[in-house]
């Protein structure tokens, strides 16, 4: 398997290597997340989990696959949970910009508003400040997306 990995990484470095033009359009799509990977290239399925400099105990790990649509919404699923928003590309930086959309009866408005954490929209909903997803790889099947300090998200263009 890891020899799997080295080769699609290869792949997408010699497809990519980021000197051509990411756009949005490249982005519209169904996004699977594959797995989470260490510095190493090994897949890793339970990490630390920190926080605030401190550590929590393990985290299992459980990201999201995304849906990319063209009107500039997004949804973001895992087994747990389901969320949508809205969503920009930041093409100077290679980043994904995910704003997530809060109902203005969530549990947790009044706490979001009094941290400053959320802006409403002319649309009624709340949206949290931007989640950066930094690029790192990119190819028309696959991406490779920064996690923490020293992960790597692995996903794969579902069609």
């Amino acid at each position: 398997m890891k020899k799997l990995i080295f080769i699609i990484i290869s792949i997408l470095i010699y497809n990519s290597g980021f000197s051509q033009n990411l756009t949005e359009d490249d982005l519209i799509g169904e996004w699977e997340f594959i797995e989470l990977q260490d510095e190493n290239g090994d897949k890793q399925t339970k990490i630390p989990l920190i926080r605030f400099g401190r550590n929590m105990g393990i985290e299992n790990v459980n990201r999201d696959s995304y849906i990319f649509k063209e009107d500039g919404t997004y949804k973001s699923f895992n087994p747990l949970n389901v969320s949508v928003g809205t969503w920009y590309f930041d093409k100077k930086t290679k980043e994904i910009n995910l704003e997530l959309q809060i109902a203005p009866d969530h549990k947790f408005l009044p706490s979001l508003k009094k941290a400053k954490l959320v802006k409403k929209r002319k649309d009624g909903f709340y949206y949290q400040k931007p989640v950066i997803c930094k690029i790192l790889m990119y190819s028309d099947d696959a991406m490779t997306i920064a996690d923490r300090e020293k992960y790597v998200l692995i996903y794969r263009r579902k069609k």
